[in-house]
């Protein structure tokens, strides 16, 4: 499983459809960049090459913009609380 896989099973597994978390990411990926040189991630890399403990920080600014999408593109989706924690 890639870094970018990863990330999109986080976000199914509160709810998305696919194409939906494949949209989230394609605005998530650039916007989790422009935040400094700690998110730039390869993002084709095995998830593994990353200690587990990397990915609660980066599901943190992932699932911001995931709220960002859901209010724009689909504010009443039943999984928009998942995002909030």
């Amino acid at each position: 499983m890639t870094v970018k896989e990863k990330l999109k099973k986080m976000l199914t597994d509160c709810g998305m459809f696919d194409n939906q978390a494949d949209k989230v990411l394609e605005e998530a990926i650039p916007a989790m960049e422009s935040m400094g040189e700690a998110f730039k991630l390869t993002w084709d890399s095995p998830a593994e090459h990353y200690p587990d403990s990397f990915y609660p920080i980066i599901r943190i600014a992932l699932y911001k913009e995931a709220l960002k999408w859901i209010d724009k593109n689909a504010p009443k989706a039943w999984f928009r609380d998942m995002f909030k924690r």
